[in-house]
């Protein structure tokens, strides 16, 4: 029997942004506004936000092994999620110490166990499966180290919104046999539930209602974002432009709370916000419109800002933020399953790796990996992870 579960503060969420520099909110929801926001003068830097750094070379053996993606972290397996709407690759299964590749999971296609545009990835080693989601908010099962298609899991909701593009989130427990769903809120959408969890078979065990939180406008680029960095939970966030303030929730079990929300009234038309929720704190990217070319416009970032959510003080850096690990190298990165995640490409590792050891910024075990890294690899090798856990 399922039991339906009501989100009281739901309502009072989207009304809850207020003025001024940040600050704690009822039941530790944290506000703030881009208006009174004044920019730092210091660069965030990598120690910022986590520990010693451990680095991996990538298998170089098989052209499978490379490919640019998100990197998803377990005890012994790194997962490589090729997340993108015209990805080519698979996603790829790692050796998380010795940087081996293991296998390609399932087959890109439209055919039976195939799959196109994976909206999300989740990796459940104590189960030995890899679940994708894929565009069309199917979830198909694969074994984690041969990549065999295993079936597709039916959801109890489908998490479609207007406009006929789903945007959801989800985390499986194999030892209870059930999986979580979180979805986007949407004022016309058939999915009944913000939330819910149901067994593999398809029946809803609880359900969180969406009474109070649908969007009255939502365009189509909406995006759901999941960190894994809370242990048992899903920490989820809307990405979208517009006036609906930004909120951040965690779902853990069948509470759903509230943890930081922005009041974007402030921000340029077209802006979008992105946060991620680190150990007690948000690190969130502001990204605004500008004329790249004439009648071209893209997304550019213009600020990093970093709040604390037991304090609720929040402090503006610019954009860039650098791996003083490694010298000040600048790349991109990611942030998930609790590290802050960069893959270096090796012709750059040559030349940064060698300066951060002359530097003294790389040391003990870091250095030593470095090293033994740095005597065997070529400039055309595949990539160099540095994972860095996340501070507490």
């Amino acid at each position: 029997m399922k039991s339906v579960k009501f989100f009281l503060a739901a309502a009072a969420v989207l009304l809850a942004a207020s003025c001024g520099r940040g600050g704690l909110g009822e039941g530790g929801l944290v506000t703030f506004d881009y208006s009174q926001m004044t920019e730092g003068q210091d660069t965030l830097v990598f120690s910022d936000l986590a520990a010693e750094p451990e680095f991996i070379a990538l298998d170089s053996d098989t052209l499978d092994a490379f490919t640019a993606a998100k990197v998803l972290i377990t005890e012994n397996y790194l997962v490589k999620d090729a997340q993108a709407i015209l990805s080519k690759a698979p996603v790829r299964v790692f050796d998380r110490h010795t940087g081996k590749f293991i296998c390609n999971v399932g087959h890109l296609g439209r055919g039976p166990g195939e799959y196109l545009n994976s909206s999300q990835t989740f990796v459940d080693e104590d189960g030995g499966k890899v679940w994708i989601m894929d565009a069309a908010d199917r979830i198909k099962t694969y074994d984690l180290t041969s990549g065999k298609y295993l079936g597709t899991v039916p959801l109890a909701y489908k998490p479609m919104d207007e406009f006929g593009a789903g945007s959801a989130s989800f985390m499986v427990d194999g030892r209870a046999g059930t999986l979580t769903v979180m979805a986007v809120p949407y004022e016309e959408d058939a999915c009944p539930a913000i939330a819910w969890c149901q067994d593999l078979s398809g029946k809803i065990l609880w359900e969180i209602p969406e009474v109070g939180m649908q969007r009255t406008r939502t365009p189509s680029n909406t995006l759901v974002g999941t960190s894994f960095n809370i242990d048992g939970a899903l920490d989820v966030s809307f990405e979208s432009s517009g006036n609906w303030p930004d909120t951040l929730y965690v779902l853990k079990g069948d509470v759903l709370r509230p943890v930081f929300t922005v009041n974007t009234r402030s921000l340029k038309s077209g802006s979008s916000l992105k946060s991620t929720l680190l150990p007690g704190k948000v690190l969130s990217t502001l990204t605004e419109m500008q004329e790249y070319m004439p009648r071209i416009i893209i997304g550019v970032p213009v600020a990093n800002v970093l709040t604390d959510l037991k304090s609720g003080e929040s402090v503006s850096y610019p954009t860039e933020i650098l791996n003083d690990f490694l010298g000040g190298y600048q790349g991109g990165y990611s942030i998930q399953c609790g590290y802050l995640v960069q893959s270096i490409p090796a012709e750059e590792f040559l030349v940064a790796a060698p300066q951060a050891l002359e530097q003294g910024t790389l040391t003990g075990s870091a250095a030593k990996r470095v090293r033994a890294i740095l005597s065997d690899l070529q400039p055309t090798d595949n990539d160099v992870l540095m994972l860095a856990r996340l501070k507490d």
